[in-house]
């Protein structure tokens, strides 16, 4: 034995501090809590998304503090698009590509082209009409589509005090005294194991 150990020593290699086979067992211990992750826990992570869409389009709420004892933890805030230019007019539009010189062999506008006119066009507020703002130029066939909508999804923030997330260090404090387990009675997956008692 120590012999083997000194060869591989010599050899550069590293021997384990744990058998193989009880590496092996660690490792499928944690794919199976992986999975389990996945398929039980991840789900929960967007709990608060459809009810908070749908407060946004009822009131414009757009964040949800979530607090712990009076504490904010993190908050929940509903993506929405941005104002932004669209075709409207495929004709129109191509014309106008096919004018400036703007089309590729195969006959379609060159994707440059309308991200550039995209990116410059402008709307004159009293009028409606859209115009580059490079040039002045009437762009037709486009439209002006304003944001605001909610985008389906919701982008969560933990609470940070000089760049640490203390949200999070403030809710696993009042997971581990059982402060929430009323709250998550309902889904007992998430609530932490009990360890069995050292001296028993």
């Amino acid at each position: 034995m120590s012999n083997d150990v000194t060869d591989n020593a010599q050899d550069g290699e590293e021997t384990p501090t744990l058998p193989l086979t009880a590496l092996g067992l660690i490792g499928a211990v944690a794919r199976a809590m992986t999975e389990h992750q996945k398929a039980v826990i991840e789900p929960k992570v967007n709990t608060p998304r459809e009810p908070l869409i749908a407060e946004f389009l009822k009131r414009r709420q757009s964040n949800l503090a979530v607090e712990i004892g009076g504490e904010e933890i993190g908050h929940y805030k509903v993506n929405t698009t941005r104002d932004r230019f669209e075709i409207d007019d495929e004709k129109q539009f191509d014309a106008y590509a096919e004018e400036k010189g703007e089309y590729d062999v195969h006959i379609v506008r060159k994707p440059s082209f309308e991200k550039a006119v995209l990116a410059h066009a402008q709307r004159d507020p009293e009028t409606g009409t859209i115009f580059d703002s490079r040039s002045g130029e009437v762009i037709p066939g486009l439209k002006f589509v304003p944001g605001g909508k909610p985008t389906g999804t919701v982008t969560w923030t933990w609470k940070t005090f000089k760049k640490q997330p203390i949200g999070k260090a403030v809710l696993m404090a009042a997971l581990r005294r059982g402060e929430l387990d009323d709250l998550l009675r309902e889904t007992p997956e998430l609530l932490p194991k009990a360890q069995p008692n050292a001296n028993a």
